[in-house]
């Protein structure tokens, strides 16, 4: 074979290399876009559409370990506003299930009202304990919706079994009771962190 046709060879070689990592960079960022997008629909989708006009996962609100939030390390929280006005803060929890920890995320109104909760994660017990997820039953909007801690006296915030207020997933009470549990002290925490998380400022 000729020089000139191993020197095109070689160029052709050079040009497949560079297009092939092109392509691979323009894939991975593609991957990475949706990756993103999906993770904020996950956390997102709590908030009805056209609530807020912010971004509230660009400015993370750092949080301190926290046992109200079952959190044992550094944690966030986000602020979903609308014309510069709180709109809901997402806040996450955890509780101890009868599986292992039960990983919720709260979106609550700036006066304390429960907006919308939802399970992100756990290992329940499948066809009983995973009834929390909102696919599986309608337990959690259904027995929390516009929840406060002004609704119910600090012993009410518990499972109908133990003489409290909220109906528990039958077959299912140490994941209910868990559960109310967690949210309780999630409101407990926003009602103590106001000015952190809506960013007021003091009087």
């Amino acid at each position: 074979m000729k020089g000139r046709d191993l020197g095109i060879l070689a160029a052709l070689a050079v040009l497949g290399l560079v297009l092939l990592i092109a392509v691979g960079q323009l894939l991975g960022e593609r991957i990475e876009t949706g990756r993103q997008a999906a993770a904020e629909r996950a956390l997102l989708d709590l908030l009805p559409p056209g609530s807020y006009d912010n971004h509230p996962l660009a400015q993370p609100i750092a949080l301190p370990a926290s046992e109200l939030l079952g959190n044992p390390a550094l944690t966030q929280a986000w602020l979903a506003s609308r014309q510069g006005l709180p709109v809901a803060v997402l806040l996450p929890a955890t509780a101890k299930g009868y599986e292992g920890p039960i990983h919720l995320l709260l979106a609550i109104r700036p006066d304390g009202r429960l907006l919308a909760t939802k399970v992100l994660g756990h290992r329940e017990t499948a066809g009983i304990g995973d009834r929390i997820e909102p696919a599986r039953s309608a337990w959690l909007r259904q027995t929390f919706s516009d929840a406060a801690l002004a609704s119910h006296p600090e012993a009410e915030w518990r499972v109908k079994a133990d003489k409290g207020q909220f109906d528990q997933i039958a077959g299912a009470t140490i994941t209910s009771r868990a559960v109310v549990s967690a949210i309780q002290h999630a409101l407990q925490y926003f009602d103590g962190h106001r000015q952190l998380l809506l960013g007021e400022t003091s009087p």
